[in-house]
């Protein structure tokens, strides 16, 4: 099955929540609050590793918005021009730490559009016209990536 994933609200922009939803006939949203992710940045600052900021945590929202989900491919909207090998490698490690096998000839990177339903699912859960699925925090993002 294959599984569209977008993103709205920059994770580098600390002034608004981020949220990534994906859609296979289904649709679902995870949502990371502004106050975290200005925490996640300090702690990425700190620890002299700012320039992956944006692109771990995109990965990671990704991974635990898709963990429960079964799917066989992942088309994921273009966010960070020139980043998609680091995302695609982020992903699999993160997958693979809970068992589940990825190729990352299934993992593709293409513009989304407004006619998927990811896009308008995460444009609404961030607009708070709908609420997400699911709010995660700096100790679940934080236990994800210290795994």
């Amino acid at each position: 099955m294959k599984v569209y994933i977008d993103q709205s609200g920059k994770v580098e922009y600390s002034g608004t929540a981020t949220v990534v939803a994906f859609s296979n006939g289904i649709k679902s949203a995870i949502l990371l609050p502004a106050r975290d992710k200005r925490i996640l940045q300090k702690r990425f600052r700190e620890a002299g590793k700012s320039h992956i900021y944006p692109y771990r945590i995109f990965a990671m929202l990704i991974f635990l918005l898709l963990k429960r989900t079964k799917f066989q491919e992942l088309v994921i909207d273009v966010e960070y021009p020139g980043k998609s090998d680091l995302i695609k490698n982020y992903l699999m490690s993160d997958f693979r730490s809970v068992g589940i096998r990825i190729s990352p000839g299934n993992i593709h990177f293409q513009q989304i559009g407004r006619k998927c339903e990811a896009h308008w699912h995460g444009y609404y859960v961030f607009t708070k016209k709908r609420k997400p699925e699911k709010t995660t925090s700096v100790r679940e993002v934080l236990q994800g990536i210290m795994k």
